[in-house]
């Protein structure tokens, strides 16, 4: 990996994103700058459709961007090919999603440990480290049960778990309490601000609760897809629409649409010309 000269772990420089209906690009993101340094225990707030789950997506290597560049310790992770991309996230990016994704016909157990064989570890090494991390997080005794026989809580608390058993050096998490009440959800939050001061693994997340944003170490603000803080840098400047969502981005299915939307349109006029005279 290339030497990191910025000391920072994680910086997006320039970043658009487009989403398409039909042939009609929505973006997502307009021009976000931001960085974040190792051990950093940072929310990025907005409302609804303001970018944030577009933004955790980008960093975590999930998606692509249009234009710009995601930096992890200097190096930008969207210019590597897929198969060397979900090696990435193996090794150094732990996931908590909103809805938990955790393997229903596994045990909590199982489910932390699988990270650990994806990586190659040993089964019983493997089961070694769950147990750890689901102690850590308070549900060691729980770790037989399938996820239907766990609360909302408990089940996030597995996700945690799982998310930190690759031992990586970020964990992104997308709206960890939106499904969670309000208490569940604020010791949920205590137990990750807890983690990251005793493991020093930088935490990003993503929230619009206001339980999340007041336990915040650093909080960045996101509206319409740029950031709004006064200590982050400034959203480049607005591009059109065309250079922000060039049509060579346009998903296969819709331009196999139109190609052969073209095709039928002229076969159309080709059977309704008229035809000439002939000439005696």
């Amino acid at each position: 990996m290339q030497e990191n000269k910025s000391n920072n772990i994680i910086e997006a420089k320039d970043i658009y994103k487009c989403y398409w209906v039909g042939t009609m690009p929505y973006p997502a993101l307009n021009g976000i700058n931001l960085h974040i340094k190792p051990g950093e225990f940072t929310v990025l707030a907005g409302r609804s459709g303001s970018g944030k789950s577009t933004l955790l997506n980008l960093i975590g290597a999930l998606e692509s961007a249009d234009r710009g560049q995601i930096l992890i310790d200097g190096k930008n992770i969207l210019a590597q090919p897929e198969q060397q991309r979900s090696q990435f996230r193996l090794r150094n990016i732990g996931f908590v999603f909103q809805s938990y994704n955790l393997v229903r016909v596994l045990s909590a157990r199982e489910n932390v440990a699988y990270v650990c064989q994806l990586q190659g570890k040993s089964r019983k090494q493997s089961e070694a480290i769950a147990n750890h991390w689901l102690n850590e997080v308070g549900i060691e005794h729980l770790g037989y049960r399938r996820p239907d026989q766990l609360s909302g809580g408990q089940q996030q608390r597995v996700a945690v778990a799982r998310a930190l058993a690759s031992e990586p050096r970020i964990v992104l998490a997308d709206e960890p309490t939106a499904n969670l009440d309000s208490s569940t959800g604020r010791d949920l939050i205590q137990l990750m601000q807890g983690l990251n001061q005793k493991l020093g693994t930088t935490f990003l997340i993503s929230s619009h609760d206001p339980d999340v944003i007041q336990a915040a170490g650093r909080l960045i603000k996101l509206a319409d897809g740029r950031v709004v803080n006064a200590d982050q840098p400034q959203s480049s400047q607005p591009v059109s629409i065309t250079s922000a969502c060039p049509m060579q981005n346009l998903p296969l299915r819709e331009r196999l649409r139109g190609f052969f939307r073209k095709k039928n349109n002229r076969a159309t006029k080709k059977r309704q010309r008229p035809i000439g005279r002939r000439r005696s």
